[in-house]
């Protein structure tokens, strides 16, 4: 057991309940709650570990709420309990850890399981808990794609700005610190919320392009990797109306100069006041958390910087369009409800004729797990949904075992078994550097735009932002870029990755060419 651990007892009823007498046990000892105590609507009532015998275990307990007939209220199993008793069925939540907190995220329901535990979510204190409502806006969305016209549209953006306020996980791009130098310099104000500690370390490009927008008047703040494993949403908010957001870094690969090579990333442009102040209310959280940079505090950039992307000639290029109509939007927030069943998980089952994907990489298995988005992705083709799945090609996607040419392989293998309309493929990268997309798209109707991967780390423990936007003439642009990347990509087949060592293969040379010598010359003895 940890310091400050505690029991909340929460009404989420419209009624005041009386809970005295109530008893509170993990099967070793019990805690009864004074008389008198009365439970309002919306309120909680905390109750402090260890009391009266209870202290709970990490590796595995029993959390159980009697009434004060003995009567079963609730309770939740967790880690290697061996419960089998009244009001738990199924498998356990996970084991607890430092600052976890194990919670029940459907107050609506009790069906004696893990479901409304949420067991993929792991909750920790200190963590936001937004759960925005879907919205319904009518207006105008911009779509684009990169590498194609990622960086025109955004650097058109930043020009009409007064106000630009972003989280995003890389900043490496001179383009787009250009724009936001002219941005300060003609008065206007920029926030940056980055990622201090990215995979591989910060670049000696993004420590110059930070050290130069704090030294204009720019303020920079890291995030604070208390809360989250890493910041690695993609998001700028401009003015008090306008959101931009995507699957790309603010760099060459996600935002490259006209006609070079980069990312295939989707985005998208929303002006909508509700949606703004959603998105708005996440950032101040955030902020609020980050910590301050001076250009005495930026470390030592740790990597050269990027190369100059190559260029693009004589291939598709799809531009940028603006797109007025009904739109009903639904923000996608990781780690907060990126794995609640009703956003990327239901978006993914309403699939009634098609479903399309474009990943940087899917894990089939997220470590004891599966991985909730490919198998709803699986069960949609069991219900006859045309299944259509696009991953990268990149080496580092594609070198180690279980990784994306080992997941074409086993969905196609499945699709073959079961005579599913489901095929897997790897992208040809004719025209783009990789596929950094974190994308689907549902019955031409709805599409999920996002920085979320899918493997068990990026909606579990980061900062991820996304949106899943409906709209069919937005889905069609979308879907066109698909399907062009899909017709350049290829059924991976390959079965193994054997690495023939030059060393060895030279040594069979050899040892081959010293053996024919030898049965020559043994030929040549024996006809004499």
């Amino acid at each position: 057991m940890d310091q400050g651990e505690y029991v909340v007892i929460y009404n989420p009823t419209g009624q005041e309940i009386d809970i005295s007498d109530f008893i509170l046990t993990d099967l070793e000892g019990e805690f009864e709650i004074p008389g008198g105590t009365i439970l309002y609507p919306g309120l909680k009532y905390h109750i402090r570990l260890p009391a009266d015998g209870i202290q709970l275990s990490n590796s595995g307990d029993e959390v159980i709420l009697l009434d004060n007939t003995l009567r079963m209220v609730d309770c939740v199993i967790y880690g290697s309990s061996e419960y089998e008793g009244e009001g738990w069925q199924g498998s356990m939540l996970g084991s607890a850890s430092e600052e976890r907190i194990f919670r029940r995220f459907y107050l609506d329901r009790d069906t004696d399981t893990a479901y409304e535990w949420l067991p993929l979510r792991e909750y920790y204190r200190g963590q936001s808990d937004f759960m925005p409502s879907p919205r319904s806006f009518s207006g105008e969305v911009t779509v684009f794609v990169s590498p194609d016209c990622s960086l025109e549209i955004l650097q058109k953006e930043i020009r009409s700005a007064s106000v630009l306020r972003v989280n995003v996980y890389l900043f490496e791009s001179q383009d787009i610190e250009r724009e936001v130098i002219d941005l300060l310099n003609r008065g206007g104000i920029v926030y940056i919320l980055i990622e201090g500690s990215p995979v591989g370390g910060i670049s000696d490009s993004e420590v110059k392009i930070l050290r130069h927008i704090i030294e204009k008047g720019g303020e920079v703040r890291f995030s604070n990797d208390s809360l989250y494993r890493l910041n690695h949403a993609k998001y700028a908010l401009i003015d008090s109306d306008t959101i931009i957001l995507g699957s790309e870094n603010w760099n060459s690969g996600g935002y490259p100069p006209d006609g070079s090579i980069g990312n295939r990333g989707w985005g998208v442009v929303i002006r909508d006041g509700e949606i703004y102040h959603d998105m708005s209310s996440i950032f101040e959280h955030d902020w609020a958390q980050g910590i301050k940079v001076s250009p005495s505090d930026l470390p030592q950039g740790s990597k050269s910087d990027t190369d100059e992307p190559d260029d693009r000639i004589g291939y598709e290029v799809f531009e940028a369009k603006n797109i007025n109509g009904e739109f009903t939007a639904n923000m996608i927030i990781g780690p907060d409800n990126s794995l609640h069943y009703e956003t990327i998980i239901e978006t993914i089952n309403s699939a009634e004729k098609t479903l399309y994907i474009e990943q940087a990489y899917i894990r089939k298995d997220w470590r004891n797990d599966e991985n909730p988005y490919l198998q709803s992705a699986i069960n949609a083709a069991m219900q006859g949904v045309e299944v259509k799945v696009l991953l990268d090609s990149m080496w580092y996607n594609t070198n180690e075992e279980n990784d994306n040419d080992e997941l074409c392989n086993y969905l196609n293998n499945l699709a073959s078994q079961e005579n599913l309309n489901l095929e897997a493929r790897l992208v040809r990268r004719d025209g783009i550097s990789k596929i950094h997309n974190k994308g689907v798209i549902v019955d031409g109707q709805r599409v999920l735009i996002s920085s979320i991967n899918w493997n068990k780390h990026s909606p579990t423990y980061n900062r991820e932002v996304g949106i899943i936007i409906e709209n069919p003439e937005l889905a069609a642009y979308y879907t066109e870029v698909f399907l062009y990347d899909w017709n350049l990509g290829r059924t991976e087949t390959k079965l193994s990755k054997t690495i023939i060592n030059p060393l060895i293969v030279a040594v069979m040379i050899l040892l081959t060419a010293s053996m024919i010598y030898l049965i020559k010359q043994w030929m040549g003895k024996s006809g004499k």
